[in-house]
């Protein structure tokens, strides 16, 4: 079973479409009357099994709320986050998202071996802060927030 198919429809296991159903239904439960369609509308196409492109918007957007807030795991503990982390991962926004934490471990790799100088985390504003290390011929700063973490700068001299 391919999880994507070329019109960019999502294929579900009978585990992730339950965890995606639940947690959309879950979502569209605490939306007023009117905003609530499209999250109705996931579950059902996550029920059957697979989402389809149209939906994989709504379908990040469930996935990434349920894992951060820890509705997730009321659901249906470690196991929905496992399944809800996975399905995230297959997403466009999942893929960013492993691009970023690629981009950071590739800036962070021009530190390895280096005498740490000084590190630094600084408050930008509430879930907002930078991690600045500096090292032998090395400055590098990292954006941390509630969109990831990704590098601000990195200055060599």
């Amino acid at each position: 079973m391919s999880p994507e198919d070329a019109q960019g429809a999502l294929t579900l296991s009978p585990d992730e479409a339950t965890a995606v159903a639940e947690a959309a239904a879950a979502f569209a439960v605490a939306l007023p009357p009117g905003r609530d369609e499209p999250y109705r509308a996931l579950a059902a196409s996550a029920q059957a099994g697979a989402v389809p492109a149209e939906q994989v918007e709504a379908l990040e957007r469930v996935c990434t709320l349920a894992l951060e807030t820890g509705k997730a795991r009321q659901i249906g503990r470690a196991e929905a986050e496992r399944l809800l982390s996975g399905v995230l991962r297959r997403t466009a926004r999942g893929h960013a998202m492993a691009e970023e934490v690629a981009d950071v471990n590739r800036a962070l790799s021009q530190l390895a071996g280096r005498q740490l100088e000084s590190a630094r985390l600084t408050w930008r504003m509430p879930g907002h802060y930078d991690l600045s290390l500096t090292v032998a011929g090395f400055a590098l700063t990292m954006a941390i927030g509630p969109g990831g973490v990704r590098v601000r700068s990195l200055n060599a001299g």
